[in-house]
Protein backbone atom coordinates (compact mmCIF):
# COMPACT_ATOMS: atom_id res chain seq x y z
CA UNK A 1 0.00 0.00 0.00
CA UNK A 2 1.22 3.49 -0.84
CA UNK A 3 0.95 6.49 1.46
CA UNK A 4 -0.51 8.42 -1.47
CA UNK A 5 -3.41 5.98 -1.74
CA UNK A 6 -4.15 6.29 1.97
CA UNK A 7 -3.97 10.09 1.77
CA UNK A 8 -6.43 10.12 -1.14
CA UNK A 9 -8.83 7.77 0.67
CA UNK A 10 -8.72 9.92 3.81
CA UNK A 11 -9.61 12.97 1.72
CA UNK A 12 -12.56 11.17 0.14
CA UNK A 13 -13.74 10.12 3.60
CA UNK A 14 -13.53 13.69 4.86
CA UNK A 15 -15.28 15.25 1.86
CA UNK A 16 -17.76 12.40 1.33
CA UNK A 17 -17.13 12.99 -2.36
CA UNK A 18 -14.53 11.95 -4.94
CA UNK A 19 -15.06 15.22 -6.81
CA UNK A 20 -14.50 17.41 -3.77
CA UNK A 21 -11.52 15.33 -2.66
CA UNK A 22 -9.92 15.74 -6.09
CA UNK A 23 -10.44 19.49 -5.95
CA UNK A 24 -8.92 19.67 -2.50
CA UNK A 25 -5.93 17.57 -3.56
CA UNK A 26 -5.61 19.56 -6.80
CA UNK A 27 -5.63 16.46 -9.00
CA UNK A 28 -8.14 14.85 -11.35
CA UNK A 29 -11.09 12.87 -10.07
CA UNK A 30 -10.05 9.89 -12.16
CA UNK A 31 -6.66 9.82 -10.41
CA UNK A 32 -8.34 9.78 -7.01
CA UNK A 33 -10.77 7.04 -8.07
CA UNK A 34 -7.98 4.93 -9.56
CA UNK A 35 -5.77 5.12 -6.47
CA UNK A 36 -8.65 4.38 -4.09
CA UNK A 37 -9.69 1.42 -6.23
CA UNK A 38 -6.13 0.05 -6.09
CA UNK A 39 -6.14 0.49 -2.31
CA UNK A 40 -9.45 -1.39 -2.01
CA UNK A 41 -8.12 -4.20 -4.21
CA UNK A 42 -5.04 -4.58 -2.02
CA UNK A 43 -7.10 -4.38 1.16
CA UNK A 44 -9.47 -7.03 -0.16
CA UNK A 45 -12.71 -5.22 0.69
CA UNK A 46 -14.59 -2.06 -0.34
CA UNK A 47 -13.78 1.03 1.73
CA UNK A 48 -16.58 3.20 0.33
CA UNK A 49 -20.13 2.64 -0.81
CA UNK A 50 -22.45 4.89 -2.77
CA UNK A 51 -25.70 5.94 -1.10
CA UNK A 52 -28.55 8.27 -2.00
CA UNK A 53 -26.71 11.02 -0.09
CA UNK A 54 -23.37 10.41 -1.80
CA UNK A 55 -20.30 8.51 -0.59
CA UNK A 56 -20.20 6.71 2.75
CA UNK A 57 -17.73 4.42 4.51
CA UNK A 58 -18.32 0.71 4.89
CA UNK A 59 -17.90 -0.72 8.39
CA UNK A 60 -14.56 -2.29 7.51
CA UNK A 61 -13.59 0.84 5.63
CA UNK A 62 -14.26 2.99 8.70
CA UNK A 63 -12.04 0.78 10.88
CA UNK A 64 -9.35 0.63 8.21
CA UNK A 65 -9.18 4.41 7.74
CA UNK A 66 -9.20 5.00 11.48
CA UNK A 67 -5.97 3.01 11.71
CA UNK A 68 -4.68 4.56 8.48
CA UNK A 69 -5.13 8.06 9.91
CA UNK A 70 -3.13 7.10 13.00
CA UNK A 71 -0.33 5.68 10.85
CA UNK A 72 -0.35 8.78 8.63
CA UNK A 73 0.09 10.91 11.75
CA UNK A 74 3.07 8.75 12.81
CA UNK A 75 4.66 9.16 9.38
CA UNK A 76 4.32 12.94 9.64
CA UNK A 77 5.95 12.76 13.07
CA UNK A 78 8.81 10.76 11.55
CA UNK A 79 9.31 13.59 9.05
CA UNK A 80 9.55 16.01 11.98
CA UNK A 81 12.21 13.83 13.59
CA UNK A 82 14.30 13.72 10.41
CA UNK A 83 14.05 17.49 10.05
CA UNK A 84 15.19 17.98 13.63
CA UNK A 85 18.13 15.57 13.28
CA UNK A 86 19.48 17.38 10.22
CA UNK A 87 19.27 20.69 12.06
CA UNK A 88 16.53 22.19 9.92
CA UNK A 89 13.95 24.65 11.18
CA UNK A 90 11.15 22.74 12.81
CA UNK A 91 7.44 23.07 12.23
CA UNK A 92 5.63 26.16 11.19
CA UNK A 93 2.35 26.18 13.10
CA UNK A 94 -0.24 28.41 11.46
CA UNK A 95 -3.25 29.95 13.19
CA UNK A 96 -6.13 31.80 11.59
CA UNK A 97 -7.76 34.35 13.84
CA UNK A 98 -11.08 36.11 13.61
CA UNK A 99 -11.06 39.88 13.50
CA UNK A 100 -10.57 41.68 16.81
CA UNK A 101 -9.29 38.69 18.79
CA UNK A 102 -5.66 39.74 19.11
CA UNK A 103 -6.39 41.91 22.17
CA UNK A 104 -8.05 38.95 23.87
CA UNK A 105 -5.71 36.08 23.08
CA UNK A 106 -2.24 37.31 22.11
CA UNK A 107 -1.16 38.30 25.65
CA UNK A 108 -2.10 34.80 26.84
CA UNK A 109 -0.37 33.13 23.91
CA UNK A 110 2.96 34.93 24.20
CA UNK A 111 3.30 34.60 27.98
CA UNK A 112 5.14 31.29 27.59
CA UNK A 113 5.33 30.70 23.85
CA UNK A 114 8.89 29.31 23.81
CA UNK A 115 8.05 26.73 26.46
CA UNK A 116 4.77 25.86 24.81
CA UNK A 117 6.06 25.50 21.22
CA UNK A 118 9.85 24.96 21.44
CA UNK A 119 11.64 25.24 18.12
CA UNK A 120 8.49 26.07 16.18
CA UNK A 121 7.72 29.17 14.15
CA UNK A 122 4.26 30.60 14.68
CA UNK A 123 2.35 32.15 11.78
CA UNK A 124 -0.78 34.14 12.57
CA UNK A 125 -3.30 35.21 9.94
CA UNK A 126 -6.21 37.57 10.66
CA UNK A 127 -9.29 37.09 8.52
CA UNK A 128 -13.10 37.14 8.65
CA UNK A 129 -14.70 34.16 10.36
CA UNK A 130 -15.82 32.56 7.11
CA UNK A 131 -12.29 32.74 5.70
CA UNK A 132 -10.84 31.20 8.86
CA UNK A 133 -13.26 28.26 8.51
CA UNK A 134 -12.49 27.82 4.80
CA UNK A 135 -8.71 28.04 5.26
CA UNK A 136 -8.86 25.47 8.04
CA UNK A 137 -11.07 23.15 6.01
CA UNK A 138 -8.74 23.43 3.01
CA UNK A 139 -5.70 22.70 5.23
CA UNK A 140 -4.07 26.08 4.65
CA UNK A 141 -3.84 26.61 8.42
CA UNK A 142 -3.45 24.24 11.38
CA UNK A 143 -5.95 25.85 13.76
CA UNK A 144 -8.41 28.72 13.88
CA UNK A 145 -9.77 30.99 16.59
CA UNK A 146 -13.27 32.15 15.77
CA UNK A 147 -16.74 32.76 17.14
CA UNK A 148 -18.89 29.66 17.49
CA UNK A 149 -21.46 29.58 14.71
CA UNK A 150 -24.48 27.50 13.82
CA UNK A 151 -23.43 24.00 12.63
CA UNK A 152 -24.72 24.53 9.09
CA UNK A 153 -22.38 27.53 8.72
CA UNK A 154 -19.25 25.57 9.68
CA UNK A 155 -17.59 23.26 7.09
CA UNK A 156 -17.92 19.55 7.75
CA UNK A 157 -14.98 17.94 9.51
CA UNK A 158 -14.20 20.84 11.87
CA UNK A 159 -14.43 20.49 15.66
CA UNK A 160 -13.84 23.07 18.38
CA UNK A 161 -12.93 23.68 22.02
CA UNK A 162 -14.46 26.69 23.76
CA UNK A 163 -11.89 29.22 24.97
CA UNK A 164 -13.94 32.11 26.37
CA UNK A 165 -17.40 33.65 26.53
CA UNK A 166 -17.40 37.43 26.12
CA UNK A 167 -20.02 40.13 26.32
CA UNK A 168 -21.12 42.03 23.25
CA UNK A 169 -21.19 45.80 23.87
CA UNK A 170 -21.92 49.03 22.06
CA UNK A 171 -19.06 51.34 21.04
CA UNK A 172 -19.47 55.00 20.09
CA UNK A 173 -17.42 58.17 19.76
CA UNK A 174 -17.01 59.76 23.23
CA UNK A 175 -18.92 62.85 22.02
CA UNK A 176 -21.83 60.86 20.58
CA UNK A 177 -25.07 61.65 22.50
CA UNK A 178 -25.55 57.97 23.26
CA UNK A 179 -22.22 57.90 25.10
CA UNK A 180 -23.72 60.03 27.90
CA UNK A 181 -26.25 57.36 28.85
CA UNK A 182 -25.47 55.40 32.00
CA UNK A 183 -28.00 52.59 31.69
CA UNK A 184 -27.57 49.65 29.27
CA UNK A 185 -28.58 50.75 25.78
CA UNK A 186 -31.84 49.26 24.55
CA UNK A 187 -31.15 47.72 21.13
CA UNK A 188 -34.64 48.73 20.02
CA UNK A 189 -33.64 52.40 20.38
CA UNK A 190 -30.80 51.91 17.90
CA UNK A 191 -33.03 51.31 14.89
CA UNK A 192 -32.35 54.80 13.43
CA UNK A 193 -28.67 54.95 14.38
CA UNK A 194 -26.17 54.39 11.55
CA UNK A 195 -24.44 51.16 12.55
CA UNK A 196 -21.23 49.59 11.27
CA UNK A 197 -21.53 45.82 10.83
CA UNK A 198 -19.28 42.92 9.94
CA UNK A 199 -20.09 39.90 7.73
CA UNK A 200 -23.80 39.22 8.17
CA UNK A 201 -23.95 35.49 7.50
CA UNK A 202 -21.52 34.24 10.14
CA UNK A 203 -19.50 35.42 13.14
CA UNK A 204 -20.09 38.74 14.93
CA UNK A 205 -22.25 40.15 12.16
CA UNK A 206 -24.72 37.29 12.41
CA UNK A 207 -24.95 37.76 16.19
CA UNK A 208 -25.55 41.51 15.91
CA UNK A 209 -28.08 41.11 13.11
CA UNK A 210 -30.01 38.62 15.24
CA UNK A 211 -30.27 41.21 18.02
CA UNK A 212 -32.35 43.35 15.69
CA UNK A 213 -34.29 40.59 13.90
CA UNK A 214 -35.30 39.08 17.25
CA UNK A 215 -37.03 42.41 17.95
CA UNK A 216 -38.63 42.46 14.52
CA UNK A 217 -36.63 45.47 13.31
CA UNK A 218 -33.98 46.11 10.68
CA UNK A 219 -30.74 47.93 11.53
CA UNK A 220 -29.76 51.10 9.69
CA UNK A 221 -26.52 49.74 8.26
CA UNK A 222 -23.98 52.45 7.47
CA UNK A 223 -21.20 50.12 6.31
CA UNK A 224 -20.17 46.46 6.36
CA UNK A 225 -16.49 45.87 7.15
CA UNK A 226 -14.67 42.54 7.17
CA UNK A 227 -12.67 43.29 10.33
CA UNK A 228 -13.22 44.91 13.72
CA UNK A 229 -10.23 47.25 13.40
CA UNK A 230 -11.92 48.97 10.44
CA UNK A 231 -15.22 49.06 12.33
CA UNK A 232 -13.57 50.76 15.29
CA UNK A 233 -11.84 53.29 13.01
CA UNK A 234 -15.18 54.25 11.44
CA UNK A 235 -16.78 54.67 14.87
CA UNK A 236 -13.80 56.79 16.00
CA UNK A 237 -14.54 59.15 13.11
CA UNK A 238 -17.91 59.88 14.73
CA UNK A 239 -19.93 58.58 11.77
CA UNK A 240 -21.67 55.61 13.39
CA UNK A 241 -21.87 53.09 16.21
CA UNK A 242 -21.07 49.36 16.36
CA UNK A 243 -21.65 46.34 18.58
CA UNK A 244 -18.52 44.28 19.20
CA UNK A 245 -17.09 41.91 21.83
CA UNK A 246 -16.23 44.14 24.80
CA UNK A 247 -12.56 43.05 25.15
CA UNK A 248 -11.91 43.96 21.50
CA UNK A 249 -12.24 47.66 22.34
CA UNK A 250 -10.40 47.75 25.68
CA UNK A 251 -7.32 49.50 24.27
CA UNK A 252 -9.29 52.25 22.53
CA UNK A 253 -11.45 52.79 25.61
CA UNK A 254 -8.31 53.13 27.75
CA UNK A 255 -6.96 55.73 25.30
CA UNK A 256 -10.24 57.66 25.47
CA UNK A 257 -10.99 57.44 21.73
CA UNK A 258 -14.03 55.18 22.17
CA UNK A 259 -16.82 54.86 24.72
CA UNK A 260 -18.21 51.41 25.49
CA UNK A 261 -21.66 50.61 26.92
CA UNK A 262 -23.65 47.49 27.78
CA UNK A 263 -26.68 46.61 25.67
CA UNK A 264 -30.14 45.32 26.53
CA UNK A 265 -31.07 42.60 26.01
CA UNK A 266 -27.55 41.40 26.86
CA UNK A 267 -25.80 39.10 24.44
CA UNK A 268 -22.59 37.11 24.74
CA UNK A 269 -20.59 35.14 22.19
CA UNK A 270 -18.44 32.04 22.59
CA UNK A 271 -14.93 32.17 21.14
CA UNK A 272 -13.41 28.80 20.33
CA UNK A 273 -10.34 27.07 18.97
CA UNK A 274 -11.29 25.22 15.78
CA UNK A 275 -9.34 22.37 14.22
CA UNK A 276 -9.82 19.62 11.67
CA UNK A 277 -11.12 16.32 13.00
CA UNK A 278 -8.29 14.43 11.34
CA UNK A 279 -5.04 14.18 13.25
CA UNK A 280 -2.02 16.44 12.70
CA UNK A 281 1.51 15.17 13.20
CA UNK A 282 2.23 14.09 16.75
CA UNK A 283 4.39 17.17 17.31
CA UNK A 284 1.71 19.54 16.03
CA UNK A 285 -0.90 17.77 18.13
CA UNK A 286 1.26 18.61 21.13
CA UNK A 287 1.43 22.25 20.03
CA UNK A 288 -2.33 22.33 19.63
CA UNK A 289 -2.94 20.94 23.11
CA UNK A 290 -0.57 23.47 24.67
CA UNK A 291 -2.13 26.26 22.62
CA UNK A 292 -5.62 25.37 23.81
CA UNK A 293 -4.60 25.35 27.45
CA UNK A 294 -2.77 28.68 27.23
CA UNK A 295 -5.70 30.44 25.55
CA UNK A 296 -8.48 29.32 27.87
CA UNK A 297 -9.87 31.64 30.54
Amino acid sequence: MEFRQIRYALSVAKERSFTKAAKRLNISQSAVSEQVKMLEEEAGFPIFRRTARGIDLTERGRTFLYEAERIASDLLSLTDTARRLRGAILDTFSIGMGSGMAQIFMPRLFRNLEEMMPGARLEIFTAPTKSVFNDLHEERIDAGIAIESEPDRVPAGLVFDRLAVVEMALIAHPKHPIAKMRQPIDVGRLVAEPIVMSELSVGYGQVVLSLFTDLGIRPNILAIADNIETMKAIVQSGKGIAIVPRPCADNEVALGVLKIMSIAPPRSVALSLFRRRQALSRRKEGFLTALRESLKD
